[in-house]
């Protein structure tokens, strides 16, 4: 019987040898050793009882991102130009890649996840006798190495909703055909035999003909749905999301400090010891309260210079004579 290429088995790390069913999950949903590497595409449908586990060789021909930003234009009399209000932010990203069949059990193996991927395109129902009982909406956390994760929840997929899914079989690269005779004995077809080493054979008619093309090649858009924080500290300057958050979003990078230049948490420190004009500062204004609460935050701060008003203006006065 046709086996998995060496390829194959570098490709999903070794967990998988030959055709089986899906894994699937019933608790935590962190992706495999292979999705966090890059060399499988992970697909984890989140609105599935026990969801399957969609894996597929990573022969990925493009991957693009889309990041809108939506803001609203307001036009006052006299101006030449508009102001904005920010509104809302969209990130997109769409993903194609090969499905190449290498063998039969390969093919059975891909047609069986591409299968499981487009069926759970479907919403979750609590009735299955009515089209009314929606119990959970399409999503999915998709992983690819570093380029689509989650940088909160290290080793889990990117959630999302997949609105649009392509698939072209290249019928120019030729079929794979598989049969299923004599199945459950010894003298059973390569096919008939991986679909029952697979635990098909109750779901398989004896006989039954399948037609596996030797390449297909999917796209589709993965319209993310962040599971942190975005956007901007106002007081520090710093990335939100908590610990993790400043990973967004290649799990890499948002670090004040690195240089050494900036230690994290004395941004105001630093504004109200060098960078503001004392002599402008009214008492009493929101400059100075501005001001006088920086400097109470940080009078057990190292190396920060926390003098009073009066000494702080002649301190000014000498950098400018300076």
């Amino acid at each position: 019987m046709p086996k998995f290429f060496q390829v194959e088995k570098a490709a999903y790390s070794g967990a998988k040898n030959t055709f089986t069913n899906v894994k699937f999950k019933k608790n935590a949903l962190d992706n495999s050793a292979a999705a966090e590497a890059g060399t499988a595409l992970e697909i984890i449908p989140l609105h599935i009882k026990n969801p399957p586990v969609i894996q597929f060789i990573s022969y990925l021909t493009s991957i693009k991102e889309t990041f809108k930003s939506a803001a609203t234009a307001t036009q006052p009399f006299g101006r030449t130009d508009p102001y904005y209000m920010w509104k809302s932010n969209d990130r997109t990203i769409t993903v194609g890649f090969d499905i190449p069949s290498s063998s039969v059990t390969k093919g059975l193996d891909n047609l069986n996840n591409l299968s499981w991927f487009l069926a759970a395109l479907y919403p979750t129902y609590k009735d299955n006798l009515t089209t009314t009982s929606i119990a959970a909406s399409p999503m999915f956390r998709v992983r690819f190495a570093n380029l689509i994760c989650s940088s909160t929840n290290d080793g889990q997929g990117l959630p999302g909703v997949i609105q649009s899914v392509s698939v072209t079989h290249d019928h120019k690269q030729g079929f794979i055909n598989v049969d299923t005779n004599n199945m459950g004995t010894s003298f059973a077809s390569a096919g008939a035999a991986a679909l029952k080493n697979a635990g098909f054979e109750d779901s398989i008619s004896e006989g039954k003909k399948l037609l596996i093309p030797k390449l297909m090649k999917i796209s589709f858009n993965l319209n993310v749905v962040h599971d942190h924080q975005l956007g901007w500290n106002y007081h520090t300057g710093e990335w939100r999301g908590g610990p993790a958050g400043p990973r967004f979003p290649y799990d890499f990078g948002l670090v004040r400090g690195g240089d050494g230049s900036t230690t994290p948490g004395t941004t105001l420190a630093n504004e109200a010891a060098g960078n503001l004009d004392v002599d402008l500062i009214v008492p009493g204004s929101p400059a100075a309260n501005k001001m006088n609460e920086s400097l109470d935050d940080l009078n057990n701060t190292p190396g920060v210079n926390t003098q009073t008003g009066d000494s702080l203006k002649t301190e000014s006065a000498k950098k400018k004579g300076d």
